[in-house]
Formats: structure tokens, sequence, C-alpha cells
């Protein structure tokens, strides 16, 4: 039944967590594609390490489909974190030591989030549905979780290209201050990408 499918749902899409005891949810993955090469890591991400990460309770990766015919649209994972903030150095008045302090805000980190380009190759017409899953899957999981734990933001690091970042500042993200970036990314960068960039959005 339709109205049972997933999550949550539009009229046209639904999204359920990735299950890696399911054929089908495997068959997915297989068949998953993204073209632009500079995707690659988000590619391999979702087939070679998504179903380990599930297990090791690391990450949690949705796969959203299509209401009729559950085709693969895409998929994004999630997991908990933090971000420190206002940074400052005090020190110890019994050994003279230098401490580093600062003060942290909750967050999820939108850690992975493709598109299929097949499905896109397959229905060229169809525009926006990374907005759609960010919008009407995304932001509403990230919601719920925030009425059980504490939430403050959502996070992304993203690949350095400016249709990327103009892409993500188009959901609603943002960039810190010139200053502000350069020492947030000196304490806090994923090692898998040195190059990334820092946004945010505030929930």
């Amino acid at each position: 039944m339709e109205e049972c499918k997933g999550i949550l749902r539009t009229r046209l899409y639904y999204v359920e967590h990735l299950n890696p005891q399911s054929s089908q949810d495997l068959k997915d993955i297989k068949n998953f594609y993204i073209q632009d090469e500079n995707g690659q890591g988000l590619d391999d991400y979702i087939k070679y390490y998504a179903c380990g990460d599930e297990e090791n309770r690391e990450m949690r990766t949705y796969l959203v489909r299509t209401i009729s015919g559950d085709e693969c649209v895409g998929y994004f994972s999630l997991k908990a974190g933090l971000v420190s903030v206002n940074e400052s150095e005090e020190y110890d008045e019994d050994t003279g030591e230098a401490i580093q302090t600062f003060d942290t805000l909750p967050g999820v980190e939108l850690a992975d989030f493709a598109v299929n380009s097949a499905f896109i190759e397959k229905y060229p017409s169809l525009k926006g549905v990374g907005l759609l899953i960010f919008s009407e899957f995304i932001i509403p999981l990230v919601n719920m979780a925030a009425q059980y734990v504490g939430v403050k933001m959502i996070y992304i690091f993203a690949l350095p290209f400016d249709r990327l970042i103009r892409r993500y500042e188009k959901y609603g993200f943002r960039r810190l201050s010139g200053e502000a970036e350069y020492d947030l990314h000196k304490r806090l960068k994923p090692r898998y990408d040195q190059e990334c960039r820092f946004m945010y959005q505030l929930l």
C-alpha cells in the first residue's frame, strides 16, 4: 500500500532507512550511479561503506524511492556531531600550562547526499529533485531527532566546487566569515577530504 511506504513520503517519493539485509536495498546500492567524476566518493560510499557504517552505528543512511515503481532516486547519510566555537586559551593557575577551551554547538552532519544519475537520465524533465529531498526528507528527519536530543544546526563539509557551494547556498546553508572558517577548519575537518568547506544551517 502506497500510504504505508517509508518513514516520510510526498506525492511522488518516499524515504526509508537503509537495511543491509534487504536484497532490494543491496540491488539499489549496486546499481547506484553518479555521472559527475567529482562525486566518485559518494558513489564509493554507498556501494562499499554504507552497510558497514550501518552495522557499526557510525552513520545512518536513507534511500529515497519513487512511490510508483520503487525506483531509487537518491540517498543521504546523517550522523550526530558538534561544532566548536569561541575557542580561547586559558592558563592553569597550578601548572601554568596553556589550556585550549571552546564552546560547542550540537548538530547533525549531512555527511553524504547524492541523487542517482540513472534516475535523472531516465527522467530528464524532472527538476529540483535534490532540493525536494533536502526539504521534504532531510530537514524533517533532523527535526524529528531534535525532539529527543539537542540539535542546534545541520552542517556539511562540502567539496570545494563553486557549483556545489552555490547549490547548498540555495538550500539555505551558509559559510562562516573567512577568519572564522579558517579557525574552524584548523580544529575540525574530516580526514577524507582536507579541501572541503564547512557550511551550516541553523534549525
